[in-house]
């Protein structure tokens, strides 16, 4: 028997391999196998043993390539008493048992976090709920972590709660571009604006959100709080900000042309 799981929710597909493995070893004790960088004949080995103990095996299989040779030896699988539980981010064109992960988004997002709230024995009410949701996204990982961590700071969640402990992932994300900027790493600084373009933030966007954020971390430094960033670092970025905006305004500057200008200039 062959099962194929794939998608890009990574944290559902790795609560179902670990479903699967709890009940398949209520009844095979000792029948369990999991392979990464797995080669053909690593699966074939496992998937044609047999147990003395009358077992099956689960053997679970990470991020291996659907080659013409395995395609080739596929009804000899099939026919194993064994179970192969292939885990792959990519659909592919394999006929077998499969279950997709997408990321959850709207209505099924919103019912998963409220539910994990009510599993850890927290409350949170609808606008904390929904500005949880705006903060973190469709990453089930950090949205365990950040539910985890406020149901820990209050059992009733409010919104001034997620206000105070959640960083937007758009901050965040910020964050990870003006530390790259002022190590002068134009390489990471390129890579992290990418991920807002590929999002549909436009260039103008991404210019005012640094610009934002650079003003309110040197009002921090200003007070006295630590940061990674010397106050002449940030002054330069946000005067140089600044310059760009104001040729965007006055047409002396293309939108598109903004954040290659920036990054360039570190």
């Amino acid at each position: 028997m062959i099962i194929f799981f794939y998608g890009k929710d990574k944290y559902r597909i790795r609560e179902k391999v670990k479903d699967l493995i709890n009940a398949h070893r209520e009844k095979n004790k000792s029948g369990f196998r999991s392979l990464r960088d797995a080669q053909l004949e690593d699966i074939r080995r496992e998937m044609l043993s047999v147990s003395m103990f009358n077992e099956k095996k689960l053997v679970i299989v990470y991020d291996f390539v659907i080659s013409k040779d395995f395609l080739s030896q596929i009804e000899l699988f099939e026919s194993s008493p064994n179970i192969l539980l292939i885990v792959n981010e990519n659909d592919a064109d394999i006929n077998c048992k499969k279950q997709e992960f997408e990321l959850l988004n709207g209505p099924r997002l919103k019912k998963w976090a409220r539910n994990k709230v009510k599993n850890i024995k927290g409350v949170i009410n609808e606008d904390a709920l929904d500005l949880l949701i705006d903060y973190v996204g469709s990453d089930l990982f950090r949205m365990e972590n950040e539910i985890i961590k406020l149901v820990n700071y209050s059992s009733n969640i409010s919104l001034e709660d997620v206000k105070k402990l959640v960083r937007n992932k758009d901050e965040a994300n910020i964050f990870e571009t003006i530390d790259s900027i002022t190590r002068k790493d134009k390489k990471g600084a390129l890579q992290s604006i990418k991920k807002h373009l590929d999002k549909g933030d436009a260039p103008t966007y991404i210019l005012a959100m640094i610009g934002f954020q650079i003003r309110k971390i040197i009002s921090a430094k200003e007070r006295g709080s630590y940061n990674n960033f010397t106050i002449d670092e940030l002054k330069r970025l946000y005067d140089k900000i600044v310059e760009l905006d104001y040729g965007i305004k006055t047409g002396k500057v293309n939108p598109a042309e903004s954040l290659n200008i920036l990054i360039c200039g570190v």
